[in-house]
């Protein structure tokens, strides 16, 4: 069964992904990746387009939310959907937070994730190989790049925006002989039970579309 769709931008996949009608299903969405910012217009995107495809939704700021609360915010929840951002960040905010453990416990349960852009690239075995992209910085406290596990490749986000194109091929060069770096474009993600993973189409709807030409 797959439970893992890691996808760039696009959001269409997700409806085929859960299988259900998404007004049946309960998601968690996390937001914490966009924090460092203050214009968060990608999430904002996500917000609308998940809303409009039918989903409910509860947030879940991991930043904001006192550990011992994480395994019950996860209580009756199908599905985890965590957006993108900086990825450092992320990944310490999950680490800070024991999130890691309470994740791998709603897996167990057979239970969905969803991970874009930084949300998909912590659901590897690491980090390092985006380094180039995504600055260290925001993740200080992290004492290991070590990602989730959730899947044994490294999916590299954005592989068709023209400033990253270049430099995700160099990754690739770079790490060939530690981890299968994937790259995936805006219009594609990627599906895993967790041992076989494959690539599927997932584009950008026009309302994604709108949403990015009014942000640029």
């Amino acid at each position: 069964m797959n439970k893992i769709l890691l996808i760039s931008s696009g959001l269409e996949a997700i409806k085929d992904f859960v299988g259900r009608p998404p007004e049946t299903l309960h998601m968690v969405f996390i937001p914490t990746a966009g924090n460092p910012d203050k214009d968060v217009w990608w999430i904002d995107k996500d917000r609308d387009v998940l809303t409009r495809m039918g989903f409910r939704y509860t947030e879940l700021d991991l930043a904001s939310t006192p550990t011992e609360r994480l395994t019950e915010s996860l209580n009756d929840v199908d599905l985890i959907y965590i957006a993108g951002g900086y990825t450092y960040y992320l990944l310490e905010q999950i680490r800070n937070t024991g999130f890691d453990t309470v994740l791998a416990k709603f897996m167990e349960r057979g239970r969905l994730y969803v991970g874009a852009s930084a949300g998909a690239l912590i659901a590897g075995p690491d980090i390092e190989p985006c380094s180039s992209l995504d600055d260290p910085k925001y993740g200080p406290s992290l004492t290991s790049t070590k990602g989730i596990g959730l899947i044994d490749i490294v999916p590299m986000p954005h592989y068709d925006m023209s400033e990253r194109s270049s430099a995700i091929e160099a990754i690739i060069a770079k790490y060939k002989d530690a981890y299968k770096v994937v790259p995936i474009t805006d219009d594609e993600a990627i599906v895993s039970d967790g041992i076989d993973w494959h690539k599927v189409t997932s584009k950008r709807s026009k309302l994604e579309h709108a949403w990015f030409e009014k942000a640029h």
